[in-house]
């Protein structure tokens, strides 16, 4: 009986169920402060951050550990905070979702706000839907580019952001080949005019007058 007892009373048992604890606490912690405090953060504090630049890249390598992986463009929070008064939050949401045991992706994409799209091979641009979705092997090597702002007009944007995605394998250090996402700002036209910035930290769009002009 005392070894039965001493097999339930482990201190090692006792220790490893304390790790256990530790890790489920730590994790739900931080999914809290990413998807809670994070965004509320952003909102509360736009005036201490700088909007993107065209030519900003963000690489996405989907964890193993997941088949989903959210990526999102918005005003004030998300993965490309763009601090413009024409833009909303969550205005794009591409949800990577894996193929099982491979590495074949559907790509869906939804909008909170106008945007139109351009796929991959394709010439011009046309209005989105409310979803989107494109499969990985399309963008491989070739990028789909979405444009997004506060109107359409006759399926065109005089003023917007541009987002592009594309994707290319790579060799990760086990020696496995995964897929590497890569989103970038394309394009800000005709730019964030940075002296219009307001007392909530947000832009317009618009051109800077020279020192002259001033």
């Amino acid at each position: 009986m005392a070894f039965e007892l001493g097999l339930v009373f482990s201190p090692k048992l006792d220790l490893a169920l304390g790790v256990l604890s530790l890790i489920a606490v730590s994790g739900m912690g931080f999914f809290f402060y990413w998807e809670v405090l994070r965004p509320y953060a952003a909102k509360t504090r736009p005036g201490q951050m700088d909007p993107p630049e065209e030519g900003d890249t963000y690489e996405i390598v989907v964890p193993e550990s997941t088949r989903y992986y959210k990526f999102s463009v918005g005003q004030v929070y998300g993965d490309i905070p763009t601090l413009c008064k024409s833009i909303q939050d969550d205005h794009l949401v591409f949800v990577l979702k894996k193929g099982k045991d491979t590495e074949d992706y559907d790509i869906l994409i939804n909008r909170s706000g106008p945007a139109i799209m351009k796929p991959p091979r394709m010439q011009h641009f046309a209005k989105m839907e409310s979803q989107e979705k494109l499969e990985s092997h399309e963008i491989i090597g070739q990028t789909a580019s979405f444009r997004i702002s506060d109107k359409i007009i006759k399926d065109r944007m005089t003023q917007y952001f541009e987002i592009g995605i594309t994707s290319n394998f790579f060799m990760n250090k086990l020696g496995k080949e995964r897929m590497r996402f890569v989103f970038s700002v394309q394009k800000i036209h005709p730019g964030l005019a940075t002296r219009s910035r307001d007392k909530k930290g947000l832009y317009s769009f618009g051109k800077e007058r020279s020192s002259e002009e001033d």
